[in-house]
């Protein structure tokens, strides 16, 4: 009786040790099966996000990289370009500057050679004898170009400007020559001369004058009559 006893006591308590290890079991796969649902993602899924994390944070690195390799690029094509710009400019300046100075040295040559013309041709003509070719130069006036008037009075200014035109042509002063008239020659701005030199028998000359506004009467032909 006590050796039926004692197994079934002994069973009993198998039962309840297995029954609590079952019951113990069951209560850690709910609570890990309410982990799962209820305070997050399985491990497998926290390192896949996690290696997605690493390799969006990779991809930004690299994009980022990339950009900044684009933007010294474009910054270097940019200060290429401005440096190229810059150096077309100043060669376009230098070569502008050469040729405003090239022409202001022709100016001046130009200048030099006709007052080098002028001064032979004076050189060339002869004392006392007339200027049949020319060119002429106006002779200078203390009359302004509003206010002229053609005089044809003995001493007055224009007539003494006139007088000046003449031996200018005729390369004699006033008393070696001889002047038979000046006179209008069809406006009131134009004039004729016809004088002679002293001592020179019957050859006259016939010289036309032209007014010319603030520069004087300058002869504008001369012939023989």
């Amino acid at each position: 009786m006590r050796s039926r006893y004692g197994d079934r006591h002994s069973k009993r308590k198998q039962n309840i040790v297995l029954n609590s290890l079952i019951g113990i079991v069951l209560a850690v796969i709910l609570v890990l099966v309410a982990n799962i649902f209820f305070f997050g993602d399985s491990p497998e899924q926290t390192v896949s996000q996690d290696q997605q994390t690493s390799q969006s944070d990779t991809n930004e690195e690299s994009n980022s990289s990339e950009d900044a390799v684009t933007s010294d690029e474009a910054d270097s094509e940019d200060s290429e370009s401005n440096n190229s710009e810059s150096a077309d400019q100043d060669s376009t300046d230098e070569e502008s500057a050469e040729e405003d100075k090239t022409t202001e040295e022709n100016k001046d040559k130009e200048k030099e050679d006709k007052e080098k013309d002028k001064e032979d041709e004076q050189a060339e003509q002869k004392p006392g004898e007339p200027n049949l070719e020319g060119p002429w130069e106006p002779v200078g006036t203390s009359q302004s170009g509003d206010d002229h008037r053609s005089s044809y009075t003995i001493g007055s200014d224009d007539w003494n400007e006139k007088i000046k035109a003449v031996e200018s042509v005729m390369g004699l002063s006033e008393n070696e020559m001889t002047i038979w008239k000046i006179g209008g020659n069809g406006g009131p701005q134009q004039s004729y001369a016809r004088v002679s030199k002293k001592g020179s028998g019957n050859q006259v000359y016939y010289i036309e004058l032209e007014w010319i506004d603030d520069k004087g009467w300058k002869p504008i032909s001369v012939s023989k009559e």
